[in-house]
C-alpha cells in the first residue's frame, strides 16, 4: 500500500479555540500525514464492522440550536439511525480501498435485537470465531450537538466571522460537536479498546452554499458529516490523511499580506520566499512573524529541524522578551517535537507495510 504525504489548505474545518488576534496570529487548517493509533499485529486481515447503538442514541429526535434565535428546532429529515448507517458505511468503504486488508464487512445494526445498554456478556471470542474477523469494531454511540451561528450573533458570531479568512465571505455557519463512541475488539485478546470522537467542525455557507438554506440541504451537512467521522475513524488503524490546524502571523505590510495569500493557498515555495525577506525587515515585529511563518513553511515541507531552527532563532529579533510571542513559539515547539515523533512512527509503519 503506498502512502502519499499531501500538504494543503481546507477551508470546511476549523476549531474555534485556537483563533486569537490580540496578537495577529490566526489559524488556517492543513491536511497531513499520521501515523495509525493502533498497531496492528501483521496478521490482520479480516475486519468486521458493527453497529451496536448501546446508548439508543439511533431513536432520539434530531434536534438544533440557533445561537441568535435562541431557539431549538426539530428537523424532521434528520433521523440519527441513518446518519450512523452512514458512518459505519464510511469506515467500511474507507478501510476497504486502503488495500491493506483482505476483507472488510459491515454487519450494520445486526447485533442490535441481542444486545442492551445493560449487557456485559457479550461473548467477542465467539463472534471473532463466527465472523472469521481478526478485528470487530462497534459505533456504540453516535450523537450530534448542533449550533446555527449568524453572523450578527453576539461574540461568538463575530469572532469566528472575523478571525478566520476562510469564513469572512459567510452569513452563517453551522458549528457540530460529533460524540461518536466506537470499542475495538482484537481476536485473542481479552481487553476491548474504547474510542471517543469529539471534534468540532464548522461549516460556512459562503464555501457550501447547497448545504445551507433549507432542510434538505441540512440533511446534506448532516450526511457529510457523518461520512466525514467514519473516514476519519480509519486513523485509528492505518496511517492517514487528516485535518489539523497550525498558527501563522499576519501583518498589514503589503509584503506579508502577500506572502499569507500564498500561504493560504498552500503554496509554500511563494510564501517562504516572501517571509525568508521580511525576515531581514528593519522592523522587529514583521521580522519575528516572518521567522515564526518560515518554520510553518518548513513543517509543512516535512522539513522539521529548519522548523525548530527558524523559531529558536525569532526570539533574537526582541531585545526585550515578549511574553505573548515567547508563549507562541513555545507552544508551535511543543507541536514541533510531537509531529517529529509522529514522521518516526508513520515512516515505521510504512515500512513494516511495504515490508508485509
Amino acid at each position: 500500500m503506498t502512502y502519499r504525504r499531501s500538504l494543503f489548505l481546507l477551508g470546511a474545518i476549523v476549531s474555534l479555540a485556537s483563533c486569537r488576534t490580540t496578537s495577529n496570529l490566526r489559524t488556517l487548517q492543513v491536511e497531513m500525514m499520521k501515523p495509525a493509533e493502533f498497531t496492528l499485529p501483521e496478521d490482520v486481515e479480516n475486519i468486521a464492522i458493527f453497529k451496536r447503538d448501546l446508548f439508543l442514541s439511533d431513536t432520539t429526535t434530531y434536534k438544533y440550536h440557533d445561537i441568535y434565535k435562541h431557539l431549538d428546532f426539530t428537523d424532521s429529515l434528520v433521523h440519527y439511525r441513518e446518519l450512523s448507517n452512514r458512518c459505519v458505511a464510511a469506515l467500511t468503504n474507507s478501510l476497504a480501498l486502503s488495500g491493506k486488508f483482505l476483507k472488510v464487512v459491515n454487519y450494520s445494526d445486526t447485533l442490535n435485537f441481542l444486545l442492551t445498554a445493560k449487557d456485559s456478556s457479550f461473548n467477542y471470542t465467539e463472534l471473532h470465531n463466527k465472523t472469521g474477523a481478526d478485528v470487530c469494531i462497534f459505533l456504540d454511540c453516535f450523537y450530534l450537538k448542533d449550533f446555527l451561528i449568524n453572523r450578527n450573533a453576539i461574540n461568538l458570531g463575530q469572532e469566528i466571522f472575523s478571525s478566520v479568512p476562510e469564513f469572512r465571505g459567510s452569513s452563517e455557519l453551522e458549528t457540530i460537536e460529533p460524540n461518536l463512541i466506537w470499542n475495538i475488539s482484537f481476536y485473542g485478546k481479552p481487553s476491548i479498546y474504547v474510542c471517543k470522537q469529539p471534534e468540532k467542525l464548522y461549516y460556512g455557507n459562503n464555501l457550501y452554499p447547497t448545504l445551507f438554506g433549507n432542510e434538505e440541504n441540512h440533511q446534506l451537512l448532516l450526511q457529510s458529516v457523518a461520512e466525514y467521522l467514519g473516514n476519519t475513524f480509519t486513523s485509528k488503524l492505518i496511517p492517514s490523511s487528516q485535518k489539523v490546524e497550525r498558527a501563522y502571523y499576519r501583518s498589514n505590510n503589503v509584503y506579508m499580506l502577500k506572502g499569507e495569500k500564498y500561504l493560504l493557498e498552500g503554496d509554500w515555495l511563494k510564501a517562504a520566499e516572501i517571509y525568508k525577506k521580511e525576515t531581514k525587515n528593519k522592523n522587529l515585529n514583521i521580522a519575528a512573524k516572518s521567522s515564526y511563518n518560515m518554520a510553518l513553511i518548513c513543517e509543512m515541507e516535512g522539513n522539521i529541524d529548519a522548523a525548530i531552527d527558524w523559531l529558536n532563532g525569532s526570539y533574537s529579533f526582541y531585545k526585550k522578551e515578549n511574553l505573548r510571542y515567547t508563549t507562541d513559539c513555545y507552544q508551535y515547539n511543543t507541536l514541533l517535537e510531537i509531529r517529529k515523533k509522529e514522521l518516526r512512527r508513520l515512516e515505521k509503519q510504512i515500512r513494516d507495510d511495504a515490508e508485509n
